[in-house]
């Protein structure tokens, strides 16, 4: 063994989710603990959301409300004021910021863990594979270390995104076409005078605009998405929803899609004719959405996948002001087209300067052909773990030790944040905390969210190392 003690906790991932739980158990461990840190990332907390280079990559989330601890929420922009960014609390800002401060308090972190005698190794790379042992685990790292623990979370982000089709002739594998955005080259780029088209119309597409922009790109950017709809804009100096308005108490116990469509629509006229608007309905949702998702039956959860969903992701995934007026400016000048349709196929033009695209509207009518230099997917990251490519994450879900919801949003787990198997047993000793748990919550995927769930697996870790250490020492009497 290189790495790790019989009672060590590892944590697999070194995105927002497990540095939030790093620096919840660096903070309680006692001296003497082992704490094994591994990830793909040189630097923790920069992951693909705040590892961009682009500083026009804003947070969909004011600063103020973004700090990692659960009861700090105003700790990420007291730590810009104090890093000499003059920054409100309801700014928009920089996500490679975010990162430069989930850094700055792991290194802090770190160095008061170690001070007060708890082991803690870093520098180990991903996580490859997870072996039950007759006590623990046995991990071995991607470069061929091999470790032990008594516990290990999993905190290994969002899976790559699923490639739609494009239709007869086309092929994701093709010069041109990028079926991961994340992972074109740092430099690519198309002519600056190129057509681009972009499958998708949410935040990801979002990025890819303002990327291309700033970096000079003055040709036609398209996006093709199945309902044309693009991310609804935060209000400037973003506020909080109004207290008292909490209209999720109002739903009765029997509850489906439509009905709660047409109870948010009436608590829209409500808000406007009291002075607010629908962002302080759909704020005010958020911390009671998880329960309304579990009240839904699966087929009413399939209803609202398929009819409005896209209407929730935009209204509430939302965009800076400062993004949303940039691709209102973009439109006006004829740089950003939208078709609402599919794609129908596509054909190589004949002196291979790029491919005609062909778009079937939605509802009908004549396909439009468009020739473009790129084709990105900007679907968003996929929650499909049985198309899950990663190693560690398809082993253990062929091996029966994680389980998938029935409708690959995620993965579920108990109210301990343990895996459920195959058998829908909770799986001793491993953890889960990440964007996965959108099957179960929906609301899942943002920080706000995501620091509350990593401060209760952190309490679940503790718990079950101090029952395991009683045991130990009982055993030892």
């Amino acid at each position: 063994m290189e790495w790790g003690a019989e009672d060590a906790i590892a944590i697999a991932g070194t995105g927002f989710s497990g540095v939030a739980v790093g620096l919840q158990l660096m903070r309680a461990l006692p001296a003497g603990a082992t704490l094994c840190v591994l990830g793909r990332e040189p630097q923790p907390g920069r992951g693909v959301a705040y590892g961009t280079a682009c500083d026009s990559h804003l947070l969909n989330v004011p600063a103020g409300r973004l700090g990692w601890d659960p009861q700090d929420e105003g700790g990420f922009a007291r730590w810009l004021v104090a890093a000499g960014q003059e920054v409100q609390p309801a700014d928009f800002v920089p996500r490679c910021w975010m990162a430069d401060y989930l850094r700055a308090q792991w290194d802090q972190g770190l160095a008061e863990a170690r001070a007060r005698g708890v082991r803690v190794q870093t520098g180990l790379s991903g996580l490859r594979s997870l072996r039950r042992l007759h006590h623990g685990w046995r991990l071995e790292t991607e470069d061929g270390r091999t470790g032990q623990a008594a516990q290990v979370l999993l905190a290994t982000g969002h899976l790559p995104p699923q490639a739609p089709s494009l239709g007869p002739g086309g092929d994701w594998q093709a010069p041109g076409f990028w079926p991961d955005p994340w992972q074109r080259p740092a430099d690519w780029a198309p002519a600056p005078d190129a057509e681009v088209l972009l499958v998708g119309s949410g935040l990801t597409a979002v990025d890819l605009i303002i990327e291309l922009r700033d970096r000079g790109h003055r040709g036609r950017i398209h996006l093709v998405s199945r309902r044309g709809q693009m991310p609804q804009p935060h209000r400037v100096a973003e506020a909080r929803p109004r207290p008292g308005l909490q209209p999720v108490a109002r739903l009765g116990a029997d509850l489906h899609p439509r009905a709660a469509l047409a109870e948010v629509r009436a608590w829209v006229r409500e808000a406007e004719a009291e002075g607010l608007d629908w962002r302080d309905v759909m704020a005010s949702l958020r911390a009671g959405t998880p329960r309304l998702w579990q009240r839904l039956s699966l087929r009413d959860r399939q209803q609202f996948l398929r009819h409005l969903q896209p209407w929730w992701d935009t209204h509430r995934h939302r965009m800076a002001p400062s993004l949303w007026q940039r691709l209102q400016d973009d439109r006006a000048a004829g740089g950003l087209l939208s078709w609402t349709g599919r794609l129908a196929g596509v054909q190589r033009v004949e002196d291979g300067a790029g491919w005609r695209v062909t778009v079937q509207p939605r509802g009908g009518g004549a396909a439009q052909t468009l020739q473009v230099q790129a084709v990105v997917n900007c679907t968003g990251p996929s929650g499909r773990l049985r198309d899950a490519r990663d190693p560690l994450l398809a082993a253990l879900r062929d091996r029966g030790l994680l389980s998938a919801d029935a409708l690959g949003l995620g993965l579920l787990v108990d109210a301990q944040h343990h895996p459920l198997d195959c058998c829908g047993v909770p799986v001793e000793d491993l953890y889960y905390v990440g964007p996965m748990l959108k099957a179960q919550h929906w609301e899942a995927i943002a920080i706000p969210e995501l620091r509350v769930h990593a401060q209760q697996a952190a309490s679940s870790i503790l718990d079950r190392r101090a029952a395991l250490l009683d045991e130990a020492w009982a055993a030892a009497a």
